[in-house]
């Protein structure tokens, strides 16, 4: 329930900018952006957020943060992911208001458990899994306004233990 009221109001906020138009170049030397992200996963749903900074017209430097939780009353795992991402924008295509980008991040993930059994309160946990992996990714954004857009971002990947295909989106926002 607490998600779908989440969903309903990020609709709401984009909805309400998508009067306001965009001006100018969607990214740019200097630009600053950070973006709270839901994930798209098969057993829970991951939360997080990116940040970049455009340190060209056309290249952006930034991170990454991802968090799992998932579980139930007698056992639960978490993962934490973090990456430094580089990306290139396709600034050369002209289409008012759209931000296509490509690139690449490495970074590292951390995996716990705990379980706590029936009888006794006997429990348990550790640090399991984690490691480095790599990844390219594509995605775009979407201006409603010069400083808020919508954004989407797949990835693929490439080495590491929590891989695969996979992909988040959010909310852009530009504070510079």
């Amino acid at each position: 329930m607490k998600i779908k009221r989440l969903f309903f109001m990020l609709f709401i906020v984009v909805f309400s900018f998508s009067f306001v138009h965009a001006q100018g170049p969607e990214y740019y030397k200097g630009t600053f952006i950070i973006s709270p992200a839901v994930g798209f996963n098969t057993y829970t749903i991951p939360f997080g957020a990116t940040a970049e900074f455009g340190i060209t017209d056309n290249i952006g430097i930034g991170g990454t943060a991802m968090f799992w939780f998932w579980g139930d009353s007698y056992w639960s795992n978490s993962l934490m992911s973090f990456s430094v991402d580089g990306s290139y924008h396709l600034t050369s295509i002209d289409v008012k208001k759209l931000d296509l980008f490509g690139g690449a991040g490495i970074g590292f993930s951390i995996y716990s458990w705990s379980w706590k059994s029936g009888y006794s309160g006997i429990s348990g946990g550790s640090t399991g899994s984690g490691g480095l992996f790599i990844y390219p990714f594509f995605g775009a954004r979407y201006f409603f306004s010069p400083k808020i857009a919508a954004f989407a971002r797949l990835s693929f990947h490439l080495l590491g233990d929590w891989g695969g295909v996979g992909g988040i989106g959010g909310v852009s926002i530009r504070l510079k």
